[in-house]
């Protein structure tokens, strides 16, 4: 599916474009969802570096679930406000860790359907073979930054302290630097 006309979508084919990384879908959902939700986490003890965070782990959360088959689409579900809540979740679970005190790690991904089906498995392990793949072909700061942040779970303040940098400029790279790799994961559909 082509880019369609924004305003006349259904949210089966939105979830469809979702499923085959269509840039158009993921456009969307930055220009409906991004500011709200950090209107949403400013009003509820956060700051709009943490909405971003927030936003951006709930998200990709989300997209996980959907390759892997742990979302599957429901006619009556509205897409941004599923994912609304899966970000929502990592914020609260963020609060109630009280990681922003001890720095303890978040979850790996919110499950709202628990499944062990082997097969899913097997889509998961594929898509995190993608996912390295794609990192390997990323310049070793870039791979760094990204590890650092999604994988060690550290704040844009520690991986700025460790790459010498301001926080807003580790932020704008951090940013860039998902961005290259998500380029690299469209390629390899």
């Amino acid at each position: 599916m082509s880019s369609p006309n924004l305003n006349t979508f259904t949210q089966s084919e939105l979830y469809d474009a979702l499923k085959m990384r269509q840039a158009w879908a993921y456009d969307h959902l930055y220009r409906e969802l991004k500011n709200p939700f950090q209107y949403w986490v400013v009003r509820n003890n956060g700051s709009e570096m943490d909405a971003e965070d927030a936003f951006h782990k709930g998200l990709l959360n989300f997209l996980l679930n959907i390759e892997t088959g742990k979302y599957q689409f429901q006619e009556n579900a509205k897409i941004t406000t599923v994912i609304f809540d899966y970000c929502k979740k990592v914020w609260l679970n963020e609060l109630a860790s009280s990681r922003l005190k001890t720095r303890t790690s978040l979850p790996d991904a919110y499950d709202p359907v628990h499944d062990t089906d082997l097969q899913k498995d097997l889509e998961r392990h594929e898509l995190v073979a993608q996912v390295r793949a794609a990192l390997a072909h990323l310049k070793a700061e870039c791979r760094q930054l990204i590890e650092w942040f999604y994988m060690d779970d550290l704040s844009l303040r520690e991986i700025a302290e460790k790459l010498g940098m301001k926080e807003s400029s580790t932020k704008q790279k951090r940013y860039d630097c998902t961005e290259k790799l998500k380029q690299l994961l469209l390629k390899q559909i």
